[in-house]
């Protein structure tokens, strides 16, 4: 038996290098992996990649072509599980449909009477997004980029009518640098279906997922605002111990906002990710190919976010200040910097408004009288709250001007609008906003008061909280092949 010095991963003895790095292949001690050395067709079992619950993923090489192909072969105990074997299946076909740059490619599918079935990929070569994760945050250039590949290869998956249902870190391979590849399609679901199976990964599943209920592609844009707060900040925005944590903490707890963990967070992004990470679907963004774009729409180089050095508030003013809470406003917004005034604002393409006319360069003392300046018609209101999460309304209106923390563009008047604040389990909160000028809104929403509750407890029947059992996700058919 031989391993690779880079990847540790174990090959049959006629291999020379290691199809995954290059690396020349040494000779190592130990046991030989399950399954290597077999012929399956004209491919033989060289490398084992991983293990899952349906099947183990191999490294094989086709004997005439020389080439390596990855091959997921199905459990020899499952082949005669009907509905395993067509979860096998069904997998296959998925990905065979699914012809796109930024998911894996099927090559063959093979049923055989001996060998049991088994599918033939290609094989990927880089690492999976979890041990780039590893490495720390990314740059913002590439969280954008990867982000909106990411949400390509859903918007392709459910224009199919399929939900993936398991994107993760390990179901993500990054080749060639920083090209995408979604992988694993085992829990895929297929059309619409009921719920009451509760299939995922805890840690990125939407609120609705986990409780069971019919999901469509909404739930995988909320796994995509997982894994945006994830590259940005470098960690989870609900950390926890256990499965039974991630999904109360989904369910219950408001994500905390980007750009305080991450300072170089545009706003812009920091809104994407809020609003992908809506409790409920349809407050999310729709589909995925509205992520994508207006992820591609963001300029990385575009001012840090609210609350960091730079950001200036010159003639802050208390409105209002009651027992609900506080209401600023920043009368003064920064400066734009050299490569913002080149390009449109960032905030446009989340709202359906005319951009902000630039301001004409100071005249100098030696130039000759210029005309009375005209006002722009258009004013630019970033609007924040604390907590962040609150749907903003104005005044008469159903419809959300957005979700805070969010940028809205509207027609200045010397007559202020009134915006209402809601976010479950707060009190709504009234302010009157100016729009005579662009500045930033912070609005501070009060808990609400909870009511005390008087519980009759069977101390008999009660069970000792170390005896009761976390909640357990069901998970067959997941499996990581290309993680190390």
């Amino acid at each position: 038996m031989k391993s690779c010095p880079t990847c540790h991963r174990r090959f049959i003895d006629s291999e020379p290098s290691c199809p995954l790095d290059d690396a020349q292949l040494v000779a190592s001690p130990g046991e030989m992996p399950p399954g290597l050395g077999k012929e399956l067709g004209a491919y033989r079992l060289v490398c084992l990649l991983g293990e899952g619950g349906m099947g183990n993923i191999y490294v094989a090489r086709h004997a005439q072509l020389n080439r390596h192909v990855a091959i997921k072969l199905l459990r020899k105990e499952l082949a005669s599980r009907k509905e395993a074997v067509a979860r096998f299946f069904q997998e296959a076909d998925t990905i065979n449909r699914l012809r796109h740059p930024n998911i894996i490619e099927s090559i063959d599918l093979v049923e055989d009477v001996v060998d049991g079935a088994y599918c033939v990929l290609e094989l990927l070569r880089g690492p999976d997004l979890k041990r780039r994760l590893g490495q720390g945050e990314l740059p913002v250039a590439s969280v954008l980029d990867i982000g909106a590949q990411i949400a390509d290869a859903l918007s392709a998956v459910h224009g199919l009518g399929i939900v993936h249902r398991d994107l993760k870190p390990e179901n993500l391979i990054l080749v060639d640098g920083e090209k995408v590849k979604l992988i694993d399609f085992g829990i895929a679901q297929i059309g619409q279906q009921g719920g009451g199976t509760s299939l995922g990964t805890a840690a990125y599943m939407a609120p609705e997922q986990a409780a069971g209920k019919p999901v469509d592609g909404r739930a995988d844009v909320y796994s995509l605002g997982v894994l945006l707060f994830e590259m940005i900040t470098g960690r989870h925005p609900f950390p926890s111990k256990t499965d039974s944590e991630y999904l109360l903490r989904h369910a219950d707890e408001t994500p905390p906002r980007p750009g305080k963990l991450a300072p170089r967070c545009p706003p812009v992004l920091e809104t994407v990710i809020l609003r992908c990470l809506e409790k409920k679907p349809e407050d999310r963004y729709p589909d995925a190919a509205t992520v994508a774009k207006v992820l591609r729409a963001v300029d990385p180089n575009t001012r840090t976010s609210r609350g960091v050095a730079g950001k200036v508030l010159a003639g802050i003013v208390i409105v209002a200040a009651a027992g609900a809470g506080a209401f600023y406003v920043a009368t003064h917004r920064p400066e734009p910097t050299e490569s913002q005034a080149s390009v449109a604002p960032a905030a446009a393409p989340l709202v359906a408004a005319a951009p902000v006319a630039p301001a004409s360069p100071p005249e100098t003392q030696s130039a000759a009288p210029a005309a009375p300046s005209s006002v722009a018609p258009i004013v630019a209101i970033d609007v924040v709250s604390t907590p962040a999460g609150a749907k903003a309304y104005r005044l008469g209106e159903t419809v959300p001007l957005g979700t805070t923390p969010f940028t809205v563009q509207l027609p200045r008047s010397d007559t202020p609008i009134q915006i209402r604040f809601e976010l479950a389990g707060h009190e709504a909160k009234q302010v009157e906003v100016p729009i005579a000028a662009s500045m930033e809104i912070d609005v501070t929403l009060a808990r609400m008061a909870q009511q005390k509750t008087t519980v009759a407890v069977d101390h008999k029947a009660a069970v000792a909280p170390d005896k009761i059992k976390p909640k357990k996700v069901q998970r067959e058919g997941v499996m990581d092949p290309f993680a190390p």
